[in-house]
């Protein structure tokens, strides 16, 4: 399977009068090198339970020296730790700034018992030798800093990135090939699973590669596609 090998970071703005919440999440993106894209997004004023994924943002370093550099900016600055996992309006002032790219970095899911699925049966992924997807994006890292900058604001990483040492993805991408029988793939140019008349698959999983950017729209255009091709249901006219 495959991600958009990306990077959940995000800004919390100092002022308590700013009010990020309103409007479209995601307005634009820019690319900040030749393989990253990064995209500004905003959350309802509701969303504040999303805090307790933030971490502090830490310099590169192994697990127990960048646990320890967490530690020390919130021991050496508890207001700041006080606004990221206490005090309201987290969702208000937060924006998350989702750090993708069009790298070809694969993970791969299955069935078993760990730690996260409390050692009960359950899926779980397992890292690729080669094409791993990044633990940390570099240019993400820089443009979160520039950015918590100008806006006053505490820059921020993710709990699974600064912790735990693992990639925190939003969207999970492939799984499903096409293919032109069950031996090529899983679903067919319809969208219809080999062997399994009636049954459909038409989400993420059926991307073939890494866009790079948010797939949603990408998502939605194969859903048409899939669409295009059901036959018309007939009804009988009774009147």
């Amino acid at each position: 399977m495959r991600s958009n090998s990306e990077a959940l970071l995000g800004s919390l703005s100092r002022s308590r009068q700013v009010d990020y919440s309103k409007g479209i999440a995601i307005t634009s993106f820019f690319h900040a090198d030749d393989v990253t894209a990064i995209e500004p997004v905003r959350y309802p004023a509701g969303s504040s339970l999303m805090r307790f994924l933030s971490w502090p943002l830490t310099r590169p370093g192994k697990g127990l020296a960048r646990f320890s550099q967490a530690v020390a900016q919130l021991v050496r600055h508890p207001l700041e730790f006080l606004m990221v996992y206490v005090l309201p309006g987290w969702a208000k002032r937060t924006t998350i700034l989702l750090v993708m790219q069009t790298e070809d970095n694969h993970l791969r899911m299955r069935l078993g018992r760990s730690i996260y699925t409390l050692f009960r049966r359950g899926l779980v992924s397992q890292v690729e030798a080669e094409q791993n997807i990044p633990h940390r994006i570099e240019s993400g890292h820089r443009v979160t800093r520039a950015f918590a900058q100008k806006s006053q604001g505490i820059a921020l990483g993710s709990l699974n990135e600064g912790l735990l040492d693992v990639a925190l993805t939003a969207h999970v991408l492939g799984g499903c090939p096409f293919g032109n029988d069950a031996e090529e793939g899983v679903i067919g140019l319809d969208c219809q699973v080999h062997n399994y008349p009636g049954l459909y698959v038409v989400d993420g999983s059926i991307i073939p590669a890494n866009p790079g950017v948010n797939p949603s729209l990408t998502i939605a255009a194969f859903a048409e596609y899939a669409m295009s091709l059901m036959p018309e249901k007939v009804t009988e006219d009774r009147h």
